[in-house]
């Protein structure tokens, strides 16, 4: 999701708004009580000269950025110190200044942090200020108010039901994805994708009933651009349908030259999430994008599109260099699901002699050992491919058996046959 430099209404350049990584520690264990100036800026909020409530929220927002070596025990501190009610009260200002401070303090606490997702979210009052800042008359406080949406849903899945269902919301951002200037666009479309990643079927269905795909990703997908932060827009929007309809036998998982495009563009993105660097002013995390790649491998035509634009690669770098943080075994588990597609079905040559040349086997073996951390779930799916792939080998190799093989048909097939057979068991 979007990493985009702001500079604050009332004070000089701040750090870069993100609203995804590709790591997350969670909330820091045993964080200190509130310092002295914290609590003063928390009791600031509710200031009725809302240029001090504002200054207040900003240095809220600047404690709880990644930047500052302690955000994660300010964001816990925060949190708990009952700050966030005040500030979704400081969204419904009269203020600009103040609403944009209000929301660029929500999206930072939020990120990254659960609990603070769902405190936004559960806060009376919060989601109508979002909806309200939503709207076309609220101008530059669109952008601000659909990060905060974007990042409570990118971390916790929780949080999504309440989104989707609240009246207006889906439709402010729907029309915001599609009607609001490039930077509105941009968090929109991020915001759709990552509630479309909420394993709710109840969330799924709101999103399908309110036409998030027919209506919105589709004509985001038809629009025409150039440059990186256009890419992203298609990719997500390809990857927000993708999570919405790949499990719809029945439902065509898009089509036209810019739904191809974003597929070589979400592999692009794929590279950068592993290297844990941002692409087009974004950090994506990896199961963000392993998510959708699931579900577009399943369909053939996709799959070899994919493949051609180093899908075997990727999942084989994933499987080596994979780590616990966070999501890590979500990611772990759909990266395995792909891979078995590779190894165990594959339908092209192309599939099998890049899985060979990158050494996706051996990486599978390596996660079946479970020796960094893996979790059952994952260990078990990594057998399940090196045992479907042994049986193989030893169908093959009981053929050959002087004894074991001595009446099997294999005898009957000449050398080449038998050559193809071979390769086709990855023996």
């Amino acid at each position: 999701m979007d990493s985009v430099t702001k500079t604050h209404a009332l004070g000089g350049d701040t750090p870069a708004h993100r609203d995804e990584t590709y790591d997350c520690d969670g909330a820091a264990a045993g964080a200190p009580e509130l310092s002295d100036e914290m609590a003063l800026r928390i009791a600031q909020l509710s200031d009725p000269n809302h240029s001090i409530a504002a200054f207040a929220a900003q240095y809220l927002f600047e404690r709880s950025h990644t930047s500052n070596p302690r955000a994660a025990e300010n964001k816990d501190r925060i949190g708990r110190s009952g700050a966030i009610l005040r500030i979704c009260r400081l969204m419904e200002s009269e203020q600009e200044a103040a609403r944009f401070q209000a929301c660029s303090a929500l999206s930072e606490l939020a990120f990254c942090h659960e609990a603070n997702c769902r405190a936004i979210i559960s806060t009376p009052g919060c989601l109508e200020a979002v909806v309200t800042l939503l709207q076309p008359d609220n101008g530059t406080s669109q952008c601000d108010a659909a990060l905060i949406v974007n990042n409570c849903a990118a971390f916790c899945t929780d949080t999504c039901a309440s989104i989707v269902h609240y009246p207006g919301m889906l439709a402010a951002l729907q029309a915001l994805a599609t009607g609001g200037n490039t930077s509105s666009k941009n968090v929109a479309v991020g915001a759709l994708n990552s509630l479309t990643r909420c394993p709710s079927a109840g969330v799924r269905l709101a999103m399908l009933s309110a036409g998030v795909v027919e209506d919105t990703l589709s004509a985001v997908l038809a629009e025409e651009g150039q440059g990186d932060l256009y890419e992203a827009r298609i990719a997500r929007a390809a990857m927000g349908i993708a999570n919405l309809q790949g499990e719809d036998e029945d439902a065509a998982l898009g089509d036209g030259p810019n739904f191809t495009s974003a597929m070589a563009t979400i592999c692009k993105i794929m590279r950068f999430a592993l290297q844990e660097k941002s692409w087009a002013g974004i950090f994506f995390a990896p199961y963000s994008v392993c998510l959708p790649l699931n579900k577009l491998s399943r369909c053939e035509e996709h799959r070899h599109r994919l493949v051609s634009h180093g899908l075997v690669e990727l999942m084989s770098e994933l499987l080596a260099t994979w780590k616990p943080s966070h999501q890590s075994n979500s990611t772990l588990l759909l990266a395995l699901a792909i891979s078995h597609q590779l190894l165990v079905e594959p339908d092209c040559d192309d599939q099998r002699d890049r899985a060979e040349q990158c050494g996706l086997l051996d990486n599978v073996v390596k996660t079946a050992e479970g020796a960094r951390g893996e979790n059952a779930d994952a260990v078990a799916a990594a057998e399940a491919i090196v045992s479907g792939l042994r049986e193989r080998h030893q169908a093959v190799w009981m053929s050959q058996s002087a004894r074991v093989g001595e009446g099997s048909m294999m005898h009957q097939l000449d050398d080449n046959v038998m050559e193809l057979i071979s390769r086709l068991a990855h023996v």
